[in-house]
Formats: C-alpha cells, sequence, structure tokens
C-alpha cells in the first residue's frame, strides 16, 4: 500500500507562536521547548492555522509548544462538523483529551474530557464528528496517516487506551498512583486520575484536581522535576511562580491557561494561589518525581544532584 505523507500548510512557521506572558501582553517568539520554559499561554491571544494531513479531512490548529529535536508538538485542533477519518494507522504516537464537542472512533463516541491515546501502528477509526469537536492533541512526531485495515507488526497494542472519560472513571486510589516524592503530602490534599502510564519508559497523563480558597501545596519550598513536565488547566484559576533566568516571575493560569516546563526548572514557591479550585491534565515524559528546594535558584544537573533537599 502507498504511503500517504504529512504536508502542514502553515500561516507561520511551526516554531512560531502567539503566547501571552506573566504579565498578560501578546507577542510573537519562536522558542524550543526542549531548551526554555513555554508558560502563561493563552490559547485564546493564539492563530488559527490550517492543519492538513494528506489523506485526512482539513482541520485548523493552534500551537501550544513545539520540539525542535523530536518534532512532537501540543496543539489545539479543531474539527469541522462532518469531519471524517479513514481507518488506518500514524507512524508517532497520537493522544487526544476532547475538551469540547463529539468525536466517534470506530463506533465509541467521545464527548466532552474524553481521552484516547493510539500509539505508533494502531489502526483505529473510522472515526467522525457530526457537530465538530475541540481537541487538546499530542503527537510524538510529525503527523501523519496512512489507510490501511490493518496495526503494523509490534505495534504496542497493550499501550492503546479507549473509552475513557472523566465523568466515568473515580479518582485513582492513592496507593495506585505512582509515588512522587520522598515525603507525601497529607491524604485528600490532592485528588488524581490516572489516565495513562507508558510501560516502557514510564511517561504519564493524569488529572489533578486541588482545592482552592489560599496558598496551595507547600508554599515554603520550590518543587522541580528530573523529567519535563506540561499542563492545561481546565478548569479553575491558579497564581504560580517560575524560576527562570531572570529570577522568579509569577503569573496566573485561568481556565486553558498552558505551560511546558522543561526538566529541572523549579516552580510553586511562596506565590502560589488559588481563590478557586483547579483542574489540571498534566504529562510527563518518566514517572513524576519531585524534590523540593528553599530557594528559587536553578542550579546545572550536576548540582541538582548534589544539592537536593527531600522534605
Amino acid at each position: 500500500m502507498k504511503s500517504s505523507h504529512m504536508y502542514l500548510a502553515l500561516l507561520l512557521p511551526l516554531g512560531t507562536f502567539l503566547v501571552n506572558d506573566a504579565a498578560g501582553e501578546s507577542r510573537i517568539e519562536s522558542r524550543d521547548r526542549d531548551i526554555e520554559f513555554v508558560g502563561w499561554v493563552d490559547p485564546d491571544k493564539l492563530y488559527w492555522r490550517p492543519f492538513i494531513i494528506s489523506g485526512l479531512p482539513e482541520a485548523q490548529f493552534k500551537l501550544l509548544s513545539f520540539s525542535e529535536s523530536t518534532r512532537a508538538r501540543s496543539q489545539i485542533t479543531e474539527l469541522p462538523a462532518g469531519w471524517r477519518h479513514p481507518l488506518g494507522y500514524h507512524n508517532t504516537n497520537e493522544e487526544i483529551f476532547v475538551l469540547s464537542g463529539d468525536l466517534t472512533v470506530g463506533g465509541e463516541k467521545m464527548s466532552k474530557y474524553s481521552y484516547a491515546y493510539y500509539p505508533a501502528g494502531y489502526v483505529h477509526g473510522p472515526a467522525y464528528s457530526e457537530y465538530g469537536a475541540t481537541l487538546l492533541h499530542w503527537w510524538d512526531g510529525d503527523p501523519d496517516f496512512e489507510a490501511s485495515q490493518e496495526s503494523n507488526p509490534n505495534t504496542r497494542l497493550d499501550e492503546v487506551v479507549e473509552d475513557w472519560n472523566y465523568y466515568d472513571q473515580p479518582w485513582t486510589d492513592e496507593k495506585d498512583f505512582p509515588r512522587w516524592a520522598e515525603v507525601m503530602p497529607p491524604p485528600g490534599t490532592y485528588h488524581l486520575k490516572l489516565l495513562r502510564q507508558d510501560k516502557v519508559t514510564g511517561a504519564m497523563t493524569w488529572i489533578n484536581g486541588g482545592g482552592g480558597g489560599g496558598a496551595i501545596g507547600r508554599p515554603e519550598v520550590w518543587e522541580v522535576h528530573p523529567s519535563w513536565e506540561e499542563a492545561m488547566l481546565l478548569e479553575g484559576e491558579l497564581t504560580y511562580g517560575e524560576c527562570l533566568p531572570q529570577g522568579e516571575v509569577v503569573g496566573t493560569y485561568r481556565s486553558g491557561g498552558y505551560f511546558f516546563r522543561p526538566a529541572n526548572i523549579r516552580h510553586g514557591g511562596r506565590s502560589t494561589y488559588s481563590d478557586t479550585y483547579s483542574l489540571f491534565i498534566f504529562r510527563t515524559s518518566a514517572p513524576i518525581w519531585a524534590d523540593y528546594f528553599p530557594d528559587c535558584n536553578n542550579p546545572s544537573d550536576a548540582q541538582a544532584g548534589e544539592e537536593g533537599e527531600r522534605k
């Protein structure tokens, strides 16, 4: 079968996107998320661009973040009413979280806060959207599509996640969620729903719900992870600090706000605050782990290993 190769028609270069900074100012920048924090992104201030994959109907997307090295990207994809996807597969992992609308894949209807993970080579579909849909959409490389009746040999079928919806799934029991700190917070501090964890890399996708009404977490310390971390605030509001090259920067996330944080950037601290609850969807490249530090300096990787305080 002849391969169908992907091409993108873009209004701007792929690595360029309109971003909202902590002060609320909009600007166009090109930043590689592998090496630089991308945060306080307000999707309402991003450009819609044509999203065209050979073999699939045209849609549109807003780029949230992009990796120059792997070509992975996080985006918001908008499917028009009547959009259809024939049976086939992608040559890169695809992860979908429905923000609104409807998407039926292989007879399984997805609605608001439905989730699916399709590993590279996994045949899925046919798919269609009756009224249109807005997706939070992750790709591990350049999107493509190949029409096929069968999955590729050696496809990791045990990694497939389908038929998952936030409203139907209970909160994950704390003992079943991977331990993520040397000293865990008191029970009930956070509410977690684990969507998936990669059986090889440990990469995770989960939902984190937290209460508001004041300071959140451990404001006396700064948190840091050895893997990258990204998230979108689905509901609520959260003010948060980041330890960036220019020092502590504080901004407020509101519904739809997005960030991608490379490994070893300290965050949180004394400015973490919410007058409301917050509901985030998170992803990491490895099992989540948190170390805590008393200050906002970001040491080198070697120093981090020597200076880490697990509290």
